[in-house]
């Protein structure tokens, strides 16, 4: 939930970017939807910087508008939304009964959604490494051949090249 005095000063840092002058109803309107949509300040000042750094930053000086609450709603949703792209639940040490799991669950996606706990940049790796006859092929990959070598490997192989014969009509 977000406070009045939040949103007032939510407002004032929309008022410093867009020049508008907000009243004691812009704060109620405001408090009324975003506490609505239960959008927290955190959420709401990432989604007005957003708004205004982003998505307003590329468009021409006449293109522009102000912020509205369905934009800071819009744009919060979306940023919890890719915080919780990589997700991972922890289980607990102990065994945990279902309503245990789910009282778990929902408090990670809720802290980490709301920014309170982060999360990892990428997806886990697969543990344990790779096989070791994948290791043995791969640690081939990569190594050039010196042309000596190659030629007492190969002596028909007369010079290098995708072929390693010269072309009996043209010599090439």
């Amino acid at each position: 939930m977000i406070s009045y005095e939040e949103v007032g000063a939510l407002l004032g840092l929309a008022a410093a970017r867009d020049q508008r002058i907000a009243g004691e109803a812009d704060v109620l309107a405001w408090h009324a939807d975003l506490n609505a949509a239960s959008i927290n300040y955190a959420d709401a000042d990432a989604a007005l910087t957003r708004f205004y750094a982003v998505e307003m930053a590329g468009l021409e000086p006449d293109k522009r508008r102000r912020v509205t609450t369905p934009d800071v709603i819009a744009i919060a949703r979306k940023i919890r939304a890719e915080r919780l792209e990589n997700f991972q639940y922890e289980p607990a040490e102990a065994d945990e009964t279902p309503r245990q799991y789910l009282a778990r669950l929902r408090g990670q996606i809720s802290d980490v959604a709301s920014g309170r706990r982060d999360v990892p940049l990428q997806a886990a790796a697969l543990e344990g490494g790779p096989h070791p006859e994948v290791l043995r092929a791969l640690a081939a990959v990569g190594r050039g051949v010196p042309e000596q070598a190659a030629a007492e490997q190969h002596p028909e192989v007369k010079r290098p090249g995708p072929l390693g014969r010269e072309c009996p009509r043209c010599k090439a």
